[in-house]
């Protein structure tokens, strides 16, 4: 009689936690393919970081002496990495999209899109999309890390001399 309550214990608790350790374990292996694909990525570019912020399914370090921002992000479609030359970039600007909703009465923004909007010198516009509620469900401080590396940005390029020829 105990030894069949014991065996239905175990298969309770494994029942509980097995799915448990499984998910723990399939997030493990996404956060560290996007590291891998961020340090491939370094490597093959030759980059160094002094600045790197990994947050839910971005990763982005700046390499200042080379004037490069390697920027990865995991997507459903797959991993997107991309590689900005601050030399090319004249500004930036952080661009949200928010819905407005009502909820008991008071209404509420919620985040639908957020983007870094890099404007380059030839006067195309380079886009870097943080987050995407179509792709993303949860949000980890999105707003915070794009402010941020807006400021990175916008510090870096304003301090670059211009070379202007003389009369």
């Amino acid at each position: 009689m105990k030894l069949d309550i014991i065996i239905v214990d175990l298969a309770l608790v494994a029942a509980v936690f097995v799915p448990y350790l499984l998910f723990i374990w399939v997030g493990n292996r996404e956060v560290k393919k996007l590291k891998n694909k961020f340090s491939e990525e370094a490597k093959k570019h030759q980059l160094s970081f002094d600045e790197k912020t990994s947050w839910n399914n971005n990763i982005m370090g700046l390499d200042k002496k080379s004037a490069k921002i390697l920027f990865v992000q995991q997507k459903k479609s797959g991993i997107l990495s991309e590689i900005i030359a601050l030399k090319e970039v004249r500004a930036s600007e952080v661009f949200k999209d928010v819905q407005t909703i009502k909820v008991d009465q008071r209404t509420e923004d919620i985040l639908q899109k957020l983007e870094l909007r890099l404007k380059l010198h030839n006067g195309s516009e380079q886009i870097l999309g943080l987050y995407d509620c179509e792709e993303n469900f949860a949000q980890d401080y999105e707003l915070k890390h794009a402010e941020k590396w807006n400021a990175i940005i916008n510090s870096l390029v304003a301090f670059r001399p211009t070379l202007n020829s003389a009369a």
